[in-house]
């Protein structure tokens, strides 16, 4: 079977790892990923501070790699070159990882030390090229596999399909959210061709004495869709702000999320206009072109 997502995205933790200044009654869960030095750059994490790990992993058995998090809670200052003490050993930091999506998806990034142990690696991660296609990449490595390490079946999973599996929910809602939102905006939009019918008809006779007067069809078209458009913008006024409020509240629960620009609910608020003009346009220019003196001889 393949590995799990909490297999690929947790591992082993503890708390019994020490630093200069670390207060001794805090009890921090650090968690520790064992991998080889060329996991860093296949997994594309940054190093941010210090180096990687060297191509002979031996040379670095007493040093570590740690992540930014955990770079904060050590103190101020550079964290390369400080101690880190898990009960008699002591191992030395050679560099920093930008902080990356990790255990809880939903929360802040964990605290997490590396160590350069290939020997203790259960799994094996493969990026290719971004031109290959997957059934070759996957006929290659499990050619190697089946010749290197033939007493084990050879299984894999996608890790994008792990974090898809992993954000089920969040796609459902989506899927949802498109589905509901195209169905609010034909029901409104029945509702403003219906609306608009019915005041064309009760302005029957006034378009009548305008068209006698003088007015152009773009005039009196515009007499009526101007009403609704200020309607639309009313309601834009009134709901962006509390689309708002609850979209950022919702937002906050995920350590990683975008930020909600102004220039959405501009968009929004012009297609809305846009749709609303639309519909109600086909009403106004149809009152518009109508004789006015049959419109003036009805009752």
């Amino acid at each position: 079977m393949p590995p799990s997502a909490e297999s690929l995205y947790t591992s082993d933790n503890s708390s019994n790892y020490s630093w200069a200044g670390k207060d001794p009654g805090s009890d921090i869960l650090v968690s520790r990923r064992l991998v080889t030095p060329e996991y860093i750059a296949t997994m594309g994490m940054q190093v941010v501070e210090g180096r990687g790990f060297y191509a002979d992993y031996r040379s670095d058995s007493s040093n570590i790699l740690i992540t930014e998090t955990l770079a904060r809670m050590m103190g101020k200052g550079s964290a390369v070159g400080k101690l880190v003490r898990q009960g008699d050993e002591s191992f030395k930091v050679v560099g920093v990882i930008k902080d990356y999506v990790y255990g809880d998806l939903y929360g802040k990034p964990d605290p997490v030390i590396f160590f350069s142990q290939p020997e203790q690696t259960s799994y094996l991660y493969v990026r290719y090229k971004a031109k290959t296609q997957p059934g070759e990449a996957l006929a290659a490595i499990a050619a190697v596999l089946k010749k290197d390490n033939p007493a084990y079946p050879f299984t894999y999973s996608f890790v994008n399909d792990q974090f898809d599996n992993i954000f089920k929910s969040e796609m459902l809602i989506g899927s949802l959210s498109r589905i509901f939102a195209s169905l609010a905006i034909i029901i409104s939009c029945l509702g403003l061709f219906g609306l608009a019918a019915y005041t064309a008809e009760r302005r029957t006779k006034e378009i009548g004495i305008r068209k006698l007067l003088g007015a152009s069809m773009t005039g009196i078209a515009g007499l009526l869709s101007k009403d609704f458009l200020k309607l639309v913008a009313l309601s834009c006024f009134i709901a962006f702000p509390i689309a708002w409020w609850a979209m950022h509240g919702w937002l906050q629960q995920y350590a990683y999320h975008i930020e909600i620009g102004w220039w959405i609910f501009l968009i929004a608020g012009a297609l809305a206009i846009l749709i609303a003009l639309i519909t109600v346009s086909f009403q106004a220019v149809r009152a518009a072109i109508a004789n006015p003196i049959k419109a003036l001889k009805r009752d």
